[in-house]
């Protein structure tokens, strides 16, 4: 944890320097009354007769049966008693940044709070907060915010400089005004940036060891193609599948193999200066390498095209296995009670390919820390909508939001009862899909600060009997194998930027990704 700590400081210390801007445009606050003191977290957050409507706009999901009545929905309420009502937009997050855009462009009065994921990020954020359509949470952070303090701090083990440190980055520009409302949680099993995974029946029949090099790897995929590892008699096997994209990104773990590189960040950093691995030589070498195997029939051209579903279909089929190589997080990729987890195993990132000492690294998502919740201009209780948000950060309410209705979904785990990443559990599972099903536990979203013990579960690593046990010490043993190789000493995750310097980026950011992948494919 301090290791991320002083990558923040870091990023804060390098970019901060430069911002600049206007402090009198939108956001100022001019109404806000400083209370006589600060809010101790007492519930309920209004009494009997006060208006207590707060109106939440929200990016909903298909696995949301209802919810007005879903049971995060009414513990909330029963715990504030706020009332709260949802405006609900559909689609993707560019379906729902459009929707909102025209609301504000035709006047219309905006929800209280905006909760719709990734459709309005930091940098527009800061833009329409400067236009005067959001709130400048500041002063409320100043004054209201127990919860979530409290939350951050018990991550950071009572150290105040990591949270000064994220209510830094949680500024505009200026350094004046926060427009957003920070969420961040450590997830260490999702922070390999690929999950990738072998074929360890094929491996064992056709007497091979898992590769460790790029040249290792060829040889295996050579194998699969040819010596039939599945014994059905048929060519019908896939060496190496996957997809693109998030942690099915197949041709990420390729790429790195020759050069660090990460889609989302664009850049590497080496004494403090950024540069792009997509002219480098090394890159190069990468893309003649994939369009060798792709050329001799080792990697499939679906792996640009096809869905998650088609993915996850040829990852747990009905018949005989047909891939060898693979890259998808275990939690979404393995069919519950199919025999796909015990048939592949955790394949090891690639040692560097040229000995430039460029490649060779295993690429870490950064904990998820995300600025994307608002408080609209037109509330008329900012200091409630304030209040609301701040209380989602309390423990019970993360558990809820993540894992489903206390007591038929999950249940506290008894002191020194093992946890799925090997420390101690903190919950129970009760029911195990809650997030990926249907259903009305929770809103299938989350935005809350949690640490990395709210996502130890009961399980026995050791029981080869549990499907369950099998999946916990898999994806436990790949984020292991990430952690073993690690990343470059200088890692660039993200900026801080002028907003005139933010248009430039956004519409670079954008442009670069198409252009690199589109050129790739």
């Amino acid at each position: 944890m301090k290791k991320i700590l002083a990558l923040l400081l870091a990023v804060v210390m390098i970019f901060g320097v430069t911002a600049c801007g206007s402090t009198e445009a939108g956001g100022n606050n001019s109404e806000f009354e400083v209370p006589a003191e600060k809010w101790d977290g007492s519930l309920p957050l209004v009494q009997e007769g006060e208006d207590n409507v707060i109106t939440i706009a929200i990016n909903t999901s298909p696995n949301v049966l209802d919810y007005d009545t879903n049971a995060y929905t009414l513990w909330i309420e029963e715990q504030t008693g706020v009332d709260i009502e949802f405006v609900q937009f559909a689609g993707k997050a560019g379906d729902v940044a459009t929707q909102l855009s025209l609301m504000m462009a035709g006047g219309e009065k905006l929800p209280d709070i905006l909760m719709c994921g990734s459709a309005i990020d930091q940098i527009t954020g800061v833009e329409y907060g400067l236009d005067g359509y959001f709130i400048d949470l500041k002063p409320y952070f100043e004054h209201y915010s127990y919860y979530f303090k409290e939350a951050f701090l018990n991550i950071f083990e009572g150290d105040t400089e990591a949270y000064d440190t994220i209510m830094k980055l949680a500024h505009d520009p200026s350094g004046e005004h926060i427009y957003a409302f920070p969420e961040f949680q450590e997830i260490p099993l999702d922070t390999p940036e690929t999950h990738p995974w072998i074929n360890q029946v094929w491996l064992d029949k056709l007497g091979l060891t898992a590769p460790t090099t790029v040249e290792e790897l060829y040889d295996v995929l050579v194998a699969f193609r040819d010596n039939d590892p599945n014994g059905n008699g048929l060519k019908d096997e896939l060496p190496l599948t996957g997809k693109v994209t998030g942690f099915n990104n197949i041709e990420g773990f390729l790429i790195n193999a020759f050069v660090n590189y990460d889609d989302d960040a664009h850049f590497n950093v080496t004494d403090g200066k950024l540069w792009t691995p997509y002219n480098t030589d090394e890159y190069r070498e990468a893309l003649k390498y994939i369009n060798k195997l792709v050329s001799e029939g080792l990697m499939p051209t679906l792996v640009w095209t096809q869905s998650t579903s088609e993915l996850k279909a040829l990852i747990n089929p009905d018949g005989d296995f047909t891939c060898g190589i693979i890259a998808g997080h275990a939690d979404s990729n393995f069919q519950a009670e199919h025999d796909s987890i015990r048939e592949y195993e955790p394949l090891m990132p690639l040692k560097d390919a040229t000995g430039s000492g460029r490649g060779g690294y295993a690429p870490m998502n950064y904990h998820s820390l995300a600025f994307r919740t608002y408080i609209t201009a037109d509330c008329e209780n900012p200091v409630l909508a304030f209040k609301l948000l701040d209380f989602m950060n309390c423990e019970e309410s993360f558990m809820r939001m993540r894992w489903g209705e206390y007591g038929v979904d999950w249940e506290w785990a008894e002191p020194g009862q093992p946890g799925n990443m090997g420390g101690e559990a903190k919950f129970v599972k009760l029911t195990p899909n809650v997030w990926s099903a249907q259903n009305n536990s929770c809103w299938h979203y989350i935005r809350s600060v949690a640490s990395e013990e709210h996502w130890q579960y009961v399980v026995d690593n050791a029981d080869p009997d549990n499907w369950d046990s099998v999946r916990a010490s898999k994806l436990l043993k790949n984020y292991n194998n990430y952690v073993s190789v690690g990343m470059p000493e200088e890692v660039y995750y993200f900026g801080i930027f002028t907003p005139e310097e933010n248009d430039r980026v956004v519409d670079f950011q954008s442009d670069l990704t198409e252009f690199i992948k589109t050129s790739r494919a």
